[in-house]
């Protein structure tokens, strides 16, 4: 039984030392206030390596200034790049689905105290972790030290996706906006990517998307589609098919009538929309990501994005080159219960060029260097703006037809060469 004592934001990381593993919330269910507060203890906190997924803030722990704290992350940005050069970052090549387990008691990275933040206990003393509970619920379950930021702000979602106070070792009460994550602006290029990808999305598919333009754009155009179940992530135009009618999650043989969910993001919209909400099923990554779940769902369509895609069908979406700018993520789990799922599919959608147009997507070979994010032999479906590829069951000849024409047109005949050369 732990003590679920009320403390200060000081006093509440006091209790961390330097060298310990600190495992984050991801993205909009981030303890903003704790977080700040490590970082005002690094240099006392020499070592600590903070561990964590998406990142919407401006990464603090990352800045010069908290040089003394270190971060371990299976979800690489750009903005990682300064803190990476002084050794104090590090990449961890995991997918979404085995986070859970190399995060958890027994892991190669099990965290000392997980930090979660919460909606206030209800009167039989649960505490949910709203809008973020996929890789942080089951390490708060097992972890040695687990500290609390509750914040009245944070929805109640329903599911799994509790602690109870005896879980918790110390709280502090926050009263502050959620961190959000805005619909991100689209162009005509991601709204013709959009409506390619919808075409090949039958009705009464379980769906799985990601974040970012090209997401937006495909549930955009998925708004005149019928009886769809959402799978795994939330947001804010997730809503919108919700109140359309468009998504029902009738047609489900697990959890009908309901979406399984491991994170949300979005802006306050999402976050009421996911409170208290019978609709909204929260479960861990260990199970959304789970491939032989994912396979039990018929008509399962993961769409997933890609920075290059070889002429062979392998896809990187995680490097450009040797450099790592993103993760893996939840696109090889997703792939791979697609592949399994009857009438399943899998989409990989990308623009066509990179760089302003100066650059293809579509290429010959991956760029030196650059990580396989998934293999040539789980190749389904590869959308840009100029058509759909059908790369299942083709030869070799005939999956680089089908990608070549689907490339920009400035980069066929060069790409055409090189495939018969």
């Amino acid at each position: 039984m732990r003590s679920f004592a009320k403390t200060t934001l000081a006093d509440a990381v006091a209790r961390l030392a330097p060298g310990l593993k600190v495992l984050l919330p991801p993205a909009c269910g981030e303890p903003v206030a704790l977080v700040a507060e490590i970082c005002r203890q690094a240099d006392r906190l020499r070592d600590l390596t903070l561990l964590g997924g998406i990142h919407l803030g401006d990464y603090p722990f990352a800045r010069a200034e908290a040089a003394a704290l270190r971060f371990a992350s299976w979800q690489m940005s750009p903005r990682l790049e300064d803190a990476r050069r002084r050794g104090r970052v590090e990449f961890v090549p995991a997918r979404y689905f085995d986070v859970v387990t190399a995060c958890n008691r027994g892991g190669p990275w099990a965290p000392d105290c997980v930090l979660v933040h919460c909606a206030p206990p209800d009167r039989h003393g649960y505490l949910s972790l709203g809008v973020a509970v996929g890789v942080t619920l089951p390490a708060a379950r097992q972890a040695p030290l687990v500290l609390a930021q509750v914040n009245p702000n944070m929805p109640r979602t329903r599911g799994n996706a509790y602690l109870h106070r005896s879980q918790i070792d110390a709280w502090v009460e926050v009263d502050e906006p959620l961190l959000e994550y805005p619909p991100p602006l689209i162009t005509e290029v991601e709204r013709a990517i959009g409506r390619q990808v919808a075409a090949l999305v039958p009705d009464g598919a379980t769906v799985q998307v990601g974040v970012g333009a090209i997401p937006q754009a495909v549930l955009e155009a998925l708004a005149t589609h019928r009886n769809l179940a959402l799978h795994s992530l939330l947001v804010d135009a997730s809503v919108a098919l919700v109140e359309r009618g468009v998504v029902t999650n009738a047609g489900k043989r697990v959890h009908r009538g309901r979406m399984d969910v491991a994170e949300a993001m979005g802006t306050r919209r999402l976050f009421a929309f996911v409170d208290d909400n019978p609709l909204v099923n929260m479960e861990s990554s260990e199970w959304v990501h789970d491939p032989h779940v994912v396979a039990q769902l018929d008509r399962f369509v993961a769409i997933n994005s890609g920075l290059e895609v070889d002429l062979t069908g392998q896809v990187t979406a995680e490097s450009l080159g040797p450099r790592q700018v993103a993760g893996i993520g939840g696109q090889f789990d997703f792939v791979l219960g697609a592949s399994r799922s009857a009438g399943g599919a899998s989409i990989i959608a990308l623009p066509a060029t990179g760089r302003d147009g100066a650059v293809s997507r579509i290429v010959l070979h991956l760029t030196a260097g650059a990580a396989v994010t998934t293999p040539r032999f789980l190749a389904d479906w590869v959308v840009t703006e100029y058509g759909a590829a059908r790369l299942r069951g083709r030869g070799a000849r005939e999956r680089a037809a089908a990608l070549v024409a689907v490339a920009h047109p400035r980069f066929r005949e060069e790409l055409e060469r090189g495939a018969t050369s």
